[in-house]
Formats: structure tokens, C-alpha cells, sequence
């Protein structure tokens, strides 16, 4: 494995990278998005759906995800290719007592008795084992670039500080030395960085606003490029009317073609104008 040789540049600059977004703005997309263009650059990655997504898989031209891993893409230029997987807390905790040397068939046996138990009794016990499978993979460098597709907005705050959140509940333990090192990770910016993603609306960048300072100025997270996606381009027809544009082409438009085309250049404007302001915040 090499590194990452991509374009933008800045998915060269971590191992872990974690797609952040309100559901609905296309954290999804970008997660395999950001895939392919690291692939591209020679890099193996690893795209991992954390919130029961399977469709990442389909959106590449694969099969739905599941626990076990699966080949997305290969680019025979620059041999990089794009690895797909879930990961649930049943299977994290499962994985977690066969690394502390469970044998296979006590493994089962543990997780499938215990994992309510603890799960049930420890507030945020479920995103730490999530995490903390990351953290495995990571240090096993099971890719030269990890992808994780989180929960929505509403839920990715939690999981993220679930780490720092047992820190606080738990003094010692199998469970501290698990917070202890996957808060080492995600406060490593070289390790980990987050992509936030938004759109160009005023509800979704109040809440990308408000997680930015959550996981920067709260969690000590590092926050790699915005996504502001499904934007509007720019459009050279909308800056005249349509009066204005038959003439300068030479053309003559009924009266109600042209307050049709009117409103259209007119709303047109509009969204541009709020995409602006939504810009400017940002």
C-alpha cells in the first residue's frame, strides 16, 4: 500500500476520514464520492457504513453492504480500489472478544449473552465499540485510507463523544483503556479528520454550523474541507430578461412566453441570491 495521490489534496493528509451530515444533504454521496477520487490516486480504501447503509454498496455498482468486506472498484492505473463494509455494535463486540482471546465458539457464546447486558447498562457503550473497531482497523492499517459514513447530524454528536463521555463515567478498566485510545485517535489529526457536509439552505447550515463547533471547539476534532452540496451553477441566461435575450438573438416570443421565462429567470435568481447568503455563513 502507497499513499494516497489524489486531487483535492487534502484526502492525502489523514488515514481516517469521518462524513458528517444532516440525512437528506448527501453524506452518503460524498463518502463514495471521496472514495473513488482516492482510489483514482493509487490509494486502497476502506468505505465503512456505520448506521445500517447498505445502499454505499449499490451507489458504487456492488451489492448491498454487509460485516464481511467486498471489492467496489479496482483501478488497474495506479492499482487503487475501493473496499466496502458495515460495522454494527453486535459485530464490534464480537470482533472485540475474539482480539482479547476468546476462542470462535466462547466468542459466540459471550456476545451473544453479554452484549444486551453491557450495551444496555453502559450509555454509549454501542458507539465505543464502533469506534473502536475504526481504531483496530487503523492500527492493523487495513487501508491506506478509511471512510466512515456515520449516523445523521442528530446522532453524530453522540457517537463521536462517546469516547470522552466514558472517560468521565469510567476510572479503569477494559472499557477506559477502549475510550482512552479511540479519543487518542480521534484528537490525532493526522489520523482523523471530519468532512461536514451541507446544503445551500438555512436549516441545514444552522446545524452544520452548530456540529462544526460541537466536534472543532468541544472534541478537538479536525475538521477537514465543507461540502456544500447540490448547488445551484451559475447561469448566464438568468442576468437578463427574456425580452432582452430574443433580441439578442434575433428571435420574437409571444407575450406569455416571455413572463413564463420571466418567472423562471426570476426564481432562478432567487435561489442563487439565498445560496449566496447561505455561502457567507459559512
Amino acid at each position: 500500500m502507497g499513499p494516497v495521490r489524489a486531487t483535492p489534496v487534502w484526502l492525502g493528509r489523514t488515514r481516517v476520514l469521518v462524513v458528517v451530515g444532516k440525512g437528506g444533504v448527501g453524506t452518503s454521496t460524498v463518502a463514495a464520492s471521496s472514495a473513488l477520487l482516492a482510489a483514482k490516486g493509487g490509494a486502497d480504501v476502506l468505505l465503512v457504513a456505520v448506521d445500517g447503509k447498505p445502499g454505499l454498496g449499490p451507489l458504487l455498482g456492488g451489492q448491498p453492504l454487509g460485516p464481511a468486506e467486498q471489492t467496489l472498484r479496482t483501478f488497474t492505473r495506479g492499482g487503487g480500489r475501493v473496499r466496502g463494509r458495515t460495522i454494527s455494535p453486535e459485530q464490534a463486540f464480537g470482533d472485540y472478544l475474539e482480539l482479547k482471546g476468546f476462542g470462535r465458539l466462547l466468542r459466540r457464546a459471550a456476545s451473544a449473552a453479554s452484549f444486551d447486558l453491557i450495551a444496555g447498562s453502559t450509555p454509549g457503550m454501542e458507539h465505543l465499540l464502533v469506534l473502536g473497531k475504526i481504531k483496530e482497523l487503523d492500527r492493523e492499517k487495513a487501508a491506506d485510507l478509511i471512510i466512515v459514513d456515520v449516523p445523521p447530524a442528530g446522532h453524530a454528536a453522540p457517537f463521536l463523544r462517546s469516547a470522552s463521555a466514558l472517560q468521565r463515567a469510567v476510572a479503569s478498566g477494559p472499557v477506559r483503556d477502549q475510550a482512552d485510545e479511540v479519543s487518542a485517535l480521534l484528537a490525532d489529526h493526522q489520523r482523523c479528520q471530519c468532512v461536514l457536509v451541507t446544503l445551500p439552505e438555512e436549516t441545514p447550515v444552522n446545524e452544520v454550523v452548530e456540529l462544526a463547533y460541537d466536534l472543532e471547539d468541544d472534541l478537538g476534532l479536525a475538521l477537514a474541507p465543507l461540502v456544500v452540496n447540490a448547488c445551484w451553477p451559475e447561469r448566464p441566461g438568468l442576468s437578463m430578461s427574456a425580452a432582452a435575450a430574443a433580441k439578442q438573438q434575433h428571435m420574437t416570443l409571444p407575450a406569455a412566453t416571455r413572463r413564463a421565462l420571466d418567472g423562471v429567470v426570476r426564481f432562478g435568481r432567487a435561489r442563487l441570491d439565498s445560496q449566496h447568503e447561505q455561502f457567507a455563513r459559512l
